[in-house]
């Protein structure tokens, strides 16, 4: 994604982006890579993931649990103390705007974050909880050796998708849609890309899941790693099958998000860098 994004960057944010990378050791290149921007921001993006000592107070700025139940009219009541993806990615588009670091992270990571949350913001299960943390308590097969709904969204569908494209993914992603990319480049604001990205959950992850998952109708916040004692019963009983369930429909979905994340994260950063 954040190769998609460097294509579409203008020459000052291009400019921009590449000397605040380049400050920061946690994101050079290996000796004797041939660097180039995409790289860069492709090292820089994934940093977050991979932080030294672990994620730690920044785990819940990955995501949003808007329950599938309430929908997008709860944005506000699911981001408490502005403790998620979405009041972050607002806050980081500020903050680099201004120059203006937040006392915890310098620019260069928090540009690394704004990168980062603009794709994680597009998987579909980063907006969304049916009382099982985003996916992460719904048992998968078939898909091994991830077995639960959230990495298969997250890693093995991207890997599918890769190896069908194969070495032109960016440039057939390109192709495939430019007629569409000058709407989805006007994305009006984070809150209407979460709320795109639930709906995206809704129809094509919990709608398409077979045998069919029950909608919990309240809000239960769950951990990934206590899914076994706080996840209700009824959504760990059912083994959804994921080759029937996820198949190249769901393939195109995720290449779809790619894409509309690398674009808009490019508006982002061409905003930001105008001036």
């Amino acid at each position: 994604m954040a190769r998609i994004a460097a294509a579409h960057l203008t020459e000052r944010a291009s400019q921009a982006v590449a000397s605040l990378l380049k400050q920061d050791s946690a994101f050079g290149a290996l000796p004797g890579m041939d660097d180039t921007l995409a790289e860069a921001m492709a090292r820089a993006a994934i940093w977050p993931d991979h932080m030294p000592g672990g994620k730690g107070a920044t785990a819940p700025w990955h995501y949003i649990d808007i329950g599938l139940f309430e929908g997008p009219s709860h944005i506000a009541e699911r981001c408490p103390q502005g403790n998620c993806i979405v009041a972050k990615m607002k806050e980081y588009l500020v903050n680099l705007k201004q120059h203006r670091a937040d006392g915890t992270w310098p620019e260069s990571k928090e540009l690394a974050f704004l990168m980062h949350f603009a794709g994680d913001i597009h998987q579909p299960l980063h907006c969304v909880s049916d009382a099982d943390a985003g996916g992460n308590c719904v048992n998968v097969v078939g898909f091994e050796p991830m077995t639960n709904l959230h990495a298969v969204w997250d890693i093995t569908l991207v890997r599918n998708l890769m190896a069908q494209d194969g070495a032109g993914m960016v440039a057939g992603m390109e192709s495939r849609f430019r007629g569409k990319m000058l709407r989805w480049q006007d994305y009006g604001s984070v809150e209407k890309i979460a709320a795109e990205s639930f709906g995206l959950a809704k129809s094509q992850v919990y709608g398409k899941a077979r045998p069919r998952l029950p909608i919990i109708p309240k809000f239960i916040e769950v951990q990934p790693r206590y899914c076994s004692t706080e996840a209700p019963e009824s959504l760990r009983s059912v083994k959804v099958d994921g080759p029937r369930s996820y198949g190249a429909n769901s393939v195109n979905v995720v290449r779809m998000q790619l894409y509309k994340g690398g674009v808009r994260l490019a508006t982002m950063l061409n905003e930001i860098y105008a001036d």
